[in-house]
């Protein structure tokens, strides 16, 4: 049996016995609870499947799959099986992030107005089905719901049309990762939450990626707060500013929001960063407890059908309201007519 060296080596380092290069074999010789899917995005839908066929639970990494058609599928075979699915998103279930939404409930930055992401710097079809997905679920957090997406999409400067439409691989040529079916290398983004709160997201590439840090800059009329990665730790930290507006010279230094350490704690171990150890942990306390996962049902396919509303109120130059009722994907869809 074939595998890889990364695959051997992280058997190794883990003292895994039982090695597999093929899931279906795996899945009939093992009796297992749960299966991680870490995959390209196009295996995500396959895999899951043969899971739910075994009566195994699936954990799946971002994006849930490459469209909305192949994710509804994987939902219908969880749910016929009984077992339970749940997408990746592991920043809104970290300490950092809980803290946040108790400081927005609690009215420390007063009426939450907005909330602004901006990507890493590669082209923006890409950034989406890798870093978007994860700043849709952000807002979809603090929003308590996204209800609408509105989108712009250029090319080289240009808007983008049906003849930009390509495969992830054609438009990005720094990171391997399948991702589809894509288009545009600039994104802007306005997200309406159905609390009337605004979200902006910019993707946009670029050649220099220095000082990229991922997290939601989050704007209340009576104050603001952010969560970024320290630059030199890697470490993730929330700040707080009490004022709405800030400018470089005239505001108070912004106030770093430390959290007791026993808060990043998990069974004795220490997870500061925001690893995936955290949607891991609400995943496995859901099978335990027999209750939905918080990513689980419908919400898991919510990330994924933004990308799909980014696409389609693109083309239709209006806003693409959630849920979406065609469930194909809009590029391929248009390649198609």
């Amino acid at each position: 049996m074939w595998m890889s060296r990364h695959a051997r080596s992280a058997a190794d380092e883990y003292g895994v016995r039982a090695r597999y290069a093929d899931y279906e074999e795996m899945f009939a010789a093992e009796n297992l609870d749960l299966v991680s899917i870490c995959t390209h995005a196009p295996l995500h839908a396959p895999i899951a499947m043969a899971a739910a066929t075994a009566g195994v639970h699936v954990l799946c990494e971002k994006p849930l799959s490459i469209d909305l058609q192949s994710a509804d599928a994987m939902s219908a075979a969880c749910r016929k099986a009984g077992v339970q699915l749940a997408v990746s998103h592991q920043y809104r279930f970290s300490p950092l992030y809980r803290r946040a939404k108790e400081w927005i409930a609690r009215g420390r930055i007063g009426q939450l107005r907005s909330i602004r992401e901006v990507g890493k710097g590669r082209e923006a079809g890409f950034e989406l089905m890798e870093m978007g997905v994860h700043y849709f679920d952000e807002m979809d957090f603090f929003m308590e719901g996204i209800a609408w997406v509105h989108a712009q999409i250029t090319y080289r400067g240009g808007e983008v049309g049906v003849e930009d439409i390509m495969h992830s691989s054609e438009l990005c040529k720094t990171d391997r990762r399948d991702n589809g079916m894509v288009a545009g290398d600039a994104m802007m983004i306005h997200v309406g939450g159905r609390d009337g709160t605004s979200g902006v997201i910019e993707l946009y590439r670029r050649t220099s990626r220095a000082g990229w840090l991922a997290g939601p800059h989050i704007l209340g009329d009576e104050g603001q707060m952010m969560i970024k990665p320290n630059p030199t730790s890697g470490i993730a930290e929330m700040w707080y500013c009490p004022f709405d507006v800030s400018f470089a010279a005239h505001t108070p230094q912004w106030e770093r929001v430390a959290l007791e350490a026993e808060a990043f704690v998990i069974d004795g171990k220490a997870w500061p960063a925001l690893h995936s150890i955290w949607s891991v942990r609400d995943m496995v306390h859901a099978i335990r407890e027999g209750r939905q996962p918080e990513l689980g049902g419908a919400k898991a396919r919510t990330s994924l059908e933004c990308v799909s509303a980014v696409y389609e109120s693109h083309f239709t130059g209006g806003r693409a309201h959630l849920p979406l009722q065609d469930r194909r994907h809009p590029l391929v869809a248009r390649l198609a007519r």
